[in-house]
């Protein structure tokens, strides 16, 4: 074979690098999949316990649109616990006097049903209550999953948790107060309901925590938001519009201030990144934190 020039060597190389300049998928490129559960939060202000409701759709609907957009391929699952939530892929009847481990049952059902059953593990993303719905429904499993009210075995890969009361929240006390909801009662401060929920419930295969809270959130302390014992917590800075019900809306992009940590609390830095959508999608992706 007769040498190469060196003028097609030359040319040769300047292909290779232009296309090691491409985006070219890979397997760990590949866009991620996987179904993913909503839990809402409480809907406590209301006369009559049954009165609750929430509209699924209208509250995980940037959630969900920040997963599409980034390409993410598997169902998104809205699921409701208040006889009159609307829009929702899947709800569950229940009302003002549900006890929480009472939700957490059923949404273990309900994760075990129509997927666990089939091999498949799942994420969950959930605000305020549904948090430590989700902390319920693993930790019931773990301690009650021999007994048949309580399914053998959940997966459940990844959580996120928007400004959830895990060490419980004063608004849960003032409601108990004015209106004796089961539910208020359950998110007080040391209730037996928190200390039974247990620190850093796992599913079958492992469970990977992500705790999100805000400085500006008036409802749920940043220090309750961040309360359970989980590798990655995020705080956002005051003055970025990170309400109680409106964390789990805003920040695809990466200009948010915030304090986190991944190692469990042993280091906290400050930075200027992910959003809470955008960290919510790098959670479920499992990419950097």
């Amino acid at each position: 074979m007769p040498p190469i020039s060196r003028k097609v060597a030359s040319t040769a190389i300047a292909v290779l690098a232009a296309v090691g300049t491409l985006s070219i998928p890979t397997p760990a490129q590949a866009a991620p999949s996987g179904a993913v559960y909503f839990v809402h939060g409480i809907d406590w202000n209301h006369s009559a316990a049954g009165d609750a409701q929430l509209n699924c759709e209208s509250a995980w609907k940037a959630a969900k649109a920040a997963l599409k957009n980034r390409g993410w391929t598997g169902s998104l699952v809205t699921w409701g616990f208040y006889a009159k939530d609307t829009r929702c892929t899947r709800k569950f009847n229940g009302n003002l006097n549900t006890r929480v481990q009472e939700l957490g049952r059923r949404l273990a059902w309900d994760i075990h049903n129509h997927y666990t059953k089939q091999g498949k593990p799942v994420d969950v993303v959930a605000h305020s209550m549904g948090g430590v719905v989700v902390r319920a429904a693993i930790e019931g499993v773990r301690r009650y999953g021999k007994n048949a009210d309580w399914p053998d075995k959940l997966q459940i890969k990844d959580v996120v948790t928007f400004s959830s009361p895990h060490t419980g929240t004063s608004w849960a006390t003032s409601c108990t107060a004015l209106r004796g909801w089961k539910q208020c009662s359950d998110l007080r401060p040391g209730s037996g309901f928190l200390k039974w929920a247990g620190q850093n419930p796992q599913a079958a295969g492992g469970t990977d925590w992500t705790l999100i809270g805000a400085s500006d959130d008036d409802m749920i302390t940043s220090g309750s938001a961040t309360g359970m014992r989980a590798k990655h917590k995020s705080i956002y800075a005051a003055g970025q519009g990170l309400e109680h019900t409106t964390i789990k809306n805003k920040g695809t992009g990466n200009s948010w201030k915030s304090r986190y940590t991944n190692n469990s609390g042993e280091t906290w830095r400050n930075r200027t990144g992910p959003g809470p959508l955008r960290l919510m999608y790098d959670a479920l992706s499992s990419t950097a934190h």
